[in-house]
């Protein structure tokens, strides 16, 4: 349970950031690169016809990043 509220933490990081106007490399390099759940380096997928970014968390989750902001899959 510890790690799933840290997933929520890291994601609530993510989207104030999103929301404050910050990029992903930005997000990714002050944020998420030395994250402890963080699980390696970002990747690409479609979802639904839409491009993410995403990052493998350690708690199995992964997090994504679109044009609309961040959300946990």
């Amino acid at each position: 349970m510890k790690d799933a509220s840290a997933a929520t933490q890291l994601l609530r990081q993510c989207a104030d950031a999103h929301a404050a106007g910050v990029d992903f490399p930005t997000v990714w390099n002050t944020i998420l690169k030395r994250h402890p759940l963080v699980g390696g380096l970002p990747g690409h997928e479609i979802r639904g016809g839409e491009a993410l970014i995403v990052v493998q968390l350690r708690t199995g989750q992964r997090l994504a990043s679109s044009s609309l902001g961040f959300s946990l899959l």
